[in-house]
């Protein structure tokens, strides 16, 4: 089968710009490889399937050329891996194939949108909605399109039969060893990461899950539509799925797949990349003759031992961003963190000393507690750090989290449900103690002392090795500027 994997233009959405999917949560000042989508035409390439990954904003493919395309090529299936943000975008792309094509071709939606209301999604003609996990569902998908078994036996499935929504039972989850390790020469597009000074670069992916407990947490996309599924599961909040770690060998094994490529950065996407410190040495020791830079996430205290943060920097690290989200210990405590303020300052500076650079993050309402002055007290605090880089946003109770239950049994949502917008510009809730309007201020405030004064400026300034760089960094402050400090939003709905 010809089967198309589609980043629709952005056009098609309603601000016009590209919308992240590797976290989802937010129109991409950089945009990376959607490399949770890349991992399920890799799968489907695996069983012998023909593949065009289009990426159009990648491509630089607008909106006319995205519809030629769509008209004039062969399409035997229609894949999306829809991020909240992306849900109309990716419907309007989707029924333009309908009448492009006719109803023939399937269309076929995986993430976290789909995964929470497949019903959204179920009323374009032919459509299917792979929940939770996607690729072992798609692959069996696929052999049904073929003729080889029925749909109604596809756990993690759903789809429309004789006008009814039917949703097949959960599907258990992978060992993660067992993936491909993603075909990166389906990409034809160009990526930039501002984190990283290099080109051309990539994302990678090496584990799923998390072990930790934070209420607030919204993980990488593929994360996010596995919880909901989960959590559908047990029918509420209760734990969250297992941490599932590809094996080193395996993770070194695709760097060195990266590097033959000929790429020269990598963004780790992985919700906490270390974890125990044998394997993280094990990594580093073998990945570091191949000239790679790269950026990971990572938590505070696995930062504290400059044994491995040095391993970190010998193996090619720049940069390791640390979720650090509040510098109030009560808040801390109250979303679960497992962390103590003073974890940050340690982890900050072992990697200044050992020459790893840190990024922590300010994440504002994640707790009831939240208030104007609790903000403050962060703000300040993050900037004694002195870092290049700290992430604002604020917390956006998605569905698959504890703050989501919270935010419905209180109350707190604006219209009374959750709805997708950029974290790093809007809010949503209004808590007890700070209203939505505020958090919005409070953010345009604090990236614009972070990047815009004259120090933040400088830093950006001397970081840039190239004049291509300097144009890129010059568009994206632009961009930043628009988006956060303007305040762009989203176009209204007529």
């Amino acid at each position: 089968m010809r089967l198309f994997f589609i980043v629709p233009p952005q056009e098609y959405n309603e601000v016009g710009s590209p919308i992240d999917r590797v976290y989802g949560c937010n129109y991409g000042f950089d945009y990376k490889p959607p490399i949770h989508m890349l991992s399920a035409a890799t799968a489907a390439e695996s069983a012998g399937h023909s593949i065009r990954f289009l990426d159009s904003p990648a491509e630089n493919l607008h909106e006319r050329e995205f519809e030629k395309i769509m008209e004039s090529e062969q399409i035997d299936a229609a894949f999306f891996f829809t991020p909240y943000l992306s849900t109309s975008e990716d419907r309007k792309a989707a029924q333009f194939i309908r009448r492009a094509k006719g109803s023939k071709p399937p269309v076929v939606f995986m993430g976290a949108a789909p995964s929470w209301k497949p019903e959204m999604f179920l009323d374009i003609e032919n459509s299917f909605v792979i929940r939770g996990e996607p690729e072992r569902t798609l692959l069996e998908l696929l052999a049904a399109f073929g003729g080889s078994g029925d749909f109604e036996n596809i756990k993690g499935l759903s789809f429309i039969k004789n006008g009814r929504q039917v949703d097949n039972p959960f599907r258990d989850l992978m060992d993660v060893n067992e993936l491909p390790i993603p075909n990166r020469r389906l990409l034809l597009g160009r990526y930039r990461l501002n984190r990283l000074n290099v080109a051309p670069v990539t994302t990678m992916c090496v584990s799923r899950g998390c072990a930790y407990r934070c209420t607030f947490c919204a993980p990488n996309g593929v994360d996010q539509a596995i919880e909901l599924e989960y959590k559908r599961l047990q029918e509420k909040y209760v734990k969250r799925p297992p941490l599932r770690k590809r094996s080193a060998p395996l993770v070194i094994k695709e760097f060195q797949e990266i590097a033959r490529l000929g790429y020269k950065g990598i963004e780790i996407s992985d919700n906490h990349f270390l974890w125990e410190k044998s394997r993280t040495l094990e990594i580093c020791a073998g990945i570091k003759d191949l000239g790679l830079e790269w950026i990971c996430l990572a938590r505070a205290p696995f930062l504290h031992d400059p044994e491995v943060v040095e391993a970190l920097r010998d193996a090619g690290c720049k940069m390791v961003y640390m979720g650090t989200e509040s510098f109030v210990q009560e808040i801390l405590d109250d979303i679960h963190k497992d962390l103590k303020v003073d974890d940050i300052f340690k982890a900050v500076e072992v990697c200044k000393r050992c020459g790893v650079e840190p990024e922590v993050s300010v994440m504002m309402g994640a707790s009831p507690l939240e208030t104007p002055e609790t903000i403050d007290y962060s703000l300040k605090e993050a900037a004694k750090l002195g870092t290049r880089f700290v992430h604002y946003s604020a917390a956006l109770p998605f569905p698959n989290t504890e703050l989501y239950d919270e935010a419905k049994k209180n109350g707190w949502f604006l219209r009374g449900e959750f709805e997708s917008v950029d974290n790093a510009k809007e809010a949503i809730i209004n808590l007890p103690h700070i209203t939505a309007e505020e958090l919005r201020r409070k953010l345009k405030w604090a990236y614009f002392r972070q990047y815009y004064s004259v120090r933040g400026v400088w830093l950006t300034l001397k970081n840039i090795r190239s004049f291509g760089d300097l144009i890129h960094k010059g568009r994206m402050a632009l961009k930043l500027l628009q988006q956060t400090i303007f305040g762009l939003r989203r176009k209204e709905k007529p």
